[in-house]
């Protein structure tokens, strides 16, 4: 079983207090996640390193940060496993552009695993840079021939996407990478590894269209069906073109891949009529307008199928899109939705991130769990 401690800092003007008071029922970690606004993160993440100089210190910034006691913010939440698992980390500094010359990195950081069952890839990757699908390929290309799932998140910060900031922070071993992807292989020991991905939205007409013109690399697509992408969209809402843009939050798009949904969130439009996203888009991809779901009943209905699989987790990893997290706080749902998280998983540690990450996918809008039997 993973032995695991987890700690808070809520000194927020004292980022050495802060470290002391989050870190201060750790023993002898083999790893150790945190989350906290970026602040001082870059702070907190050096502090973290010079107190457990042989751990696995691995972190990111976050718009809230999630454990027993609920969403929080202007805070440093951690947590340390001390037991139970194989690891090794890795970085890829340069994940903003072809990042497949750090393929043999992740190889070394497999063979020092050892093991491929019962084994999970956890990855950070920083925001503002395109790059979540540029650290799949180079994690993929070792990890997905040897059946090794990738799970991650990309960093956010407290204007939630939306503000001029793009400061926003990943790291690894004290250590921040400003265009990069930190990564960890973990090996579950004595059990199993589930990874779950809830999606709260459902296709607002039924009806779907294809990105006839696109560019993946700055995630824009021009048209669909051949006609301008903001006319398509403001179609299916049926609203003016000229309004389109109050209801990207609400209404993000839908990757169509098989019998699987991918939700894209809508970063905004361009002069052309062209719509950018913050995940990619290729041409040919078939695409839907997504409307919000009941997430009260989808909340529940995940939290009781991952206790039929996994009946008492020794650690849950959330990754919960910071558009999710901003939905519950305008819904005023987000105190009841921690509490059910936490009575389902006390040993729950997660942050709301700018995009989610999971196998081979990069999308938005949506909630993840990495469950440790």
């Amino acid at each position: 079983m993973i032995k695991t401690s987890f700690g808070v800092g809520r000194y927020p003007d004292n980022p050495r207090l802060c470290v002391e008071e989050a870190v201060k029922n750790f023993r002898n970690p083999k790893i150790i996640f945190f989350f906290s606004d970026e602040k001082h993160f870059c702070e907190y993440a050096k502090l973290i390193n010079e107190t457990f100089p042989k751990t696995i210190c691995m972190g990111c910034t976050t718009y809230s940060s999630l454990d027993a006691a609920g969403f929080e913010k202007e805070v440093l939440k951690a947590v340390a496993i001390e037991d139970g698992v194989i690891c090794s980390a890795g970085v890829i500094e340069n994940a903003n552009n072809l990042a497949l010359e750090y393929s043999d990195r992740v190889r070394q950081s497999l063979k020092e695993v050892g093991e491929t069952k019962n084994t999970v890839c956890v990855e950070f990757t920083a925001p503002f840079k395109r790059a979540e699908e540029y650290a799949l390929m180079a994690l993929n290309s070792v990890l997905l021939r040897n059946e090794v799932p990738v799970i991650g998140g990309t960093a956010a910060n407290t204007d939630a996407g939306t503000g001029p900031s793009e400061e926003a922070y990943i790291s690894l071993n004290g250590e921040i990478y400003p265009k990069g992807c930190v990564f960890v292989l973990i090996h579950n020991i004595e059990g199993r590894i589930l990874l779950c991905r809830e999606n709260i939205y459902e296709p607002l007409t039924g009806k779907s269209f294809t990105a006839t013109k696109a560019n993946s690399i700055t995630r824009t697509v021009m048209t669909y069906n051949d006609t301008v992408a903001a006319e398509v969209y403001a179609q299916e809402l049926d609203v003016p073109k000229e309004e389109i843009p109050k209801y990207f939050f609400h209404y993000p798009m839908g990757r169509r891949e098989g019998e699987e949904i991918y939700v894209t969130a809508i970063q905004g439009e361009g002069s052309n009529g062209s719509l950018k996203h913050f995940a990619r888009v290729y041409e040919g991809t078939s695409m839907m307008v997504m409307k919000e779901g009941d997430f009260r009943t989808i909340t529940e209905r995940t939290i009781k199928e991952v206790l039929e699989d996994i009946e008492n987790p020794s650690l849950v990893l959330v990754f919960h899109c910071l558009a999710r997290t901003v939905l519950f706080e305008d819904k005023d749902y987000i105190k009841e939705y921690g509490k059910k998280l936490a009575d389902a998983f006390p040993n729950m540690l997660g942050f709301s991130c700018m995009g989610e990450q999971l196998e081979t996918k990069n999308f938005n809008h949506t909630m993840m769990l990495a469950v440790f039997e």
